[in-house]
């Protein structure tokens, strides 16, 4: 069994790093306690423990906590409540009360969230219409979410496809791109799994007279595409819901807001390759505008410009040796 000391949990997601209490490759070998912390060292501080099936005492948190069970089931307490968490079926999550927890030999992912970023991302995402009563409710009582329920299959696997993929980064590169906005997309993803209900996506707005707003908008990200933005941001600031954004944008562009976003870093791509410094390469530039492969770069760069990055930076530079 292994624990983390709470000094290392963030008490929001926007923390450089996400630390996860077992990986899905290291949670079959709970068996091997020594050999897991190995693992886990290498990217976060951990202490190992024997294996034992006994309650742990009850302890206040400041923070709800949300958690996937990868291996085994988890039986928690809050007050005359009993909570299971089942391995591959349920999502957790837990207010900040005490709560006590008896478990079997288990792993599985636990991530501490702020009850305010939970109530203003779900917020944004429903749009300036939407009540904020109930997603204070949401913020003070526990909650399962079964993995049987209608839609929530769905939602469960983006939601473990993300995780997957932010502990790849973390075991590739030890950190996360800020650029990329990856916090943003987990409290995302997060929410949809516990409040579909209040996400309900409602029929497409009259765009008539919306113009301004969106001209506001894509401004502001031709000004700000080399920073890190997510979608809540840029719903925050149209004033849009999650669906009338993107109904708004595919109108106007053909595509949704995080993809215009790609096109215009793409854009700053080919502007930074036109004009390269001395020490200037086409991975230095495609990481700078959150490419995280540099295959993925190059064929993005092709197909829209005509060019690959490698061949148009080759040309400058040949330009500039013939001057």
């Amino acid at each position: 069994m292994l624990t983390i000391p709470d000094r290392w949990w963030p008490c929001c997601l926007s923390e450089p790093r996400l630390p996860f209490l077992s990986l899905p490759e290291t949670s079959f070998q709970l068996g091997h306690p020594v050999q897991v912390a190995e693992r886990l060292a290498t990217l976060i501080p951990v202490r190992s423990c024997d294996a034992v099936e006994r309650p742990s005492p009850a302890r206040p948190f400041r923070c709800h906590t949300g958690g996937l069970r990868l291996r085994g089931q988890g039986h928690f307490r809050l007050g005359r409540r009993s909570l299971r968490n089942l391995a591959g079926r349920t999502l957790l999550y837990l207010p900040p009360e005490p709560w006590r927890t008896s478990n079997d030999a288990m792993g599985g992912i636990t991530i501490r969230l702020d009850p305010a970023l939970i109530r203003q991302v779900g917020l944004t995402m429903a749009g300036p219409w939407a009540a904020p009563e109930p997603w204070q409710a949401l913020a003070t009582h526990p909650l399962v979410v079964e993995l049987g329920q209608p839609s929530n299959p769905v939602r469960f696997e983006r939601l473990y496809r993300l995780m997957l993929f932010i502990q790849g980064l973390l075991l590739r590169q030890g950190g996360v791109p800020e650029l990329l906005r990856l916090d943003d997309l987990l409290l995302r993803q997060i929410v949809e799994v516990l409040a579909p209900a209040l996400l309900t996506d409602r029929a497409a707005p009259d765009l008539e007279g919306s113009g301004c707003a969106i001209d506001a908008l894509v401004d502001w990200i031709h000004a700000h595409c080399h920073e890190a933005i997510s979608l809540s941001e840029l719903e925050q600031r149209s004033h849009y819901s999650r669906r009338s954004l993107q109904y708004a944008f595919k109108a106007r562009f053909g595509c949704g807001p995080m993809q215009y976003l790609r096109r215009q870093r793409l854009w700053l791509a080919r502007r930074r390759l036109q004009d390269p410094g001395p020490e200037c390469t086409v991975s230095s530039i495609a990481s700078a505008c959150g490419y995280l492969s540099l295959a993925t770069f190059s064929r993005d760069f092709q197909r829209c410009f005509g060019i690959s990055p490698s061949s148009l930076l080759a040309q400058r530079r040949r330009s500039w040796k013939g001057q």
